[in-house]
């Protein structure tokens, strides 16, 4: 499961959250499953994985279209908080750079 998080202004923090492991939404072994989870999510307000209110996505970001829409979303200065494999970190890193988001990595 990779997490990435946002300090916006207004928001105190945006969560995304992947579960790369799983089947992409447009996987049609996974459709049935992802529509369920979808439906019970916005019965129960939170997502059935993880129990918060940020719903979990299925397969690996398209980090091009997240930095994107965040950047349209235009709320102010964005920090992104890192904190994972160091291959990773680069690509999450250059499109911090791309966007002019600030980037955090932190080392446990």
């Amino acid at each position: 499961m990779f997490m990435s998080g946002c300090c916006l202004p207004g928001r105190f923090l945006e969560m995304h959250m992947y579960m790369t492991s799983a089947l992409s939404k447009n996987d049609m072994k996974a459709i049935g499953l992802q529509m369920a989870l979808d439906l019970l999510a916005k019965k129960e307000k939170r997502d059935s994985i993880t129990g918060l209110r940020t719903r979990t996505q299925p397969g690996r970001p398209e980090w091009g279209k997240v930095f994107q829409k965040v950047s349209e979303e235009n709320k102010g200065k964005v920090h992104v908080f890192y904190c994972g494999a160091p291959a990773l970190a680069k690509t999450i890193k250059a499109q911090c750079e791309r966007f002019g988001f600030n980037f955090y990595k932190e080392h446990f």
